[in-house]
């Protein structure tokens, strides 16, 4: 099996007339388009175990268990992680707007403890 290491917007082909490109990649989670004559069938491969089909014997088996995360490891940013951060900071303003000035800081201060603004303009970056 050949194996390819993408970056997001690249692409390559299959046979010249199948072209597979990789859109995004965020939060464990690859975007990824595929054109192909329609003749040629693209089945996901869940759906195609669900539905009875085999696993193509070059693929590496399924792991076992779910990989374990550990408390210290290295902060992954994404974008989910960053629209869950506005969402948040936009309701510490509205709390803020209605008068409850101290519970927004309480609010501000977790969740300074739990993303620095350092980390946060720096992951971001990335």
């Amino acid at each position: 099996m050949l194996k390819l290491t993408l970056l997001p917007d690249e692409y390559l082909t299959v046979n010249g007339d199948i072209v597979v490109q990789l859109l995004r990649v965020a939060g464990g989670r690859a975007d990824v388009a595929v054109e192909a004559p329609r003749e040629m069938p693209i089945v996901r491969g869940a759906v195609l175990e669900r539905s009875g089909g085999q696993r193509p014997a070059c693929l590496a088996p399924p792991p076992k268990k779910k990989p374990r995360y550990y408390r210290d490891q290295v902060f992954r940013w994404n974008d989910d992680r960053e629209r869950a951060v506005r969402a948040m900071k936009r309701v510490f303003d509205r709390l803020e707007e209605q008068g409850s000035v101290e519970e927004a800081k309480v609010l501000r201060t977790q969740l300074d403890r739990i993303i620095p603004a350092f980390w946060e303009d720096d992951l971001a970056e990335r």
